[in-house]
């Protein structure tokens, strides 16, 4: 199994819809956070999320980035 797991079988979809139970990347803390999710075909997964900060300028954006994702059984 590669490094991320099964994050490449996940749709786009159900990546986005499980971030939106996590809280508000500028506010939370820098760890990993973890969201499941019914994820259709790929079934029931575990997402592992990471802080994301871009710098462009004076201005800066931080997001959730999709690192891993694993099946639950």
């Amino acid at each position: 199994m590669s490094e991320n797991g099964i994050l490449a079988e996940v749709p786009g979809e159900y990546v986005s819809r499980a971030s939106d139970d996590l809280p508000y990347a500028e506010l939370a803390e820098d760890r990993e956070y973890i969201a499941e999710i019914d994820a259709g075909h790929a079934g029931l997964v575990r997402i592992f999320y990471r802080k994301q900060k871009v710098k462009k300028g004076k201005y800066s954006n931080v997001f959730w980035l999709a690192v891993r994702a694993e099946r639950i059984t």
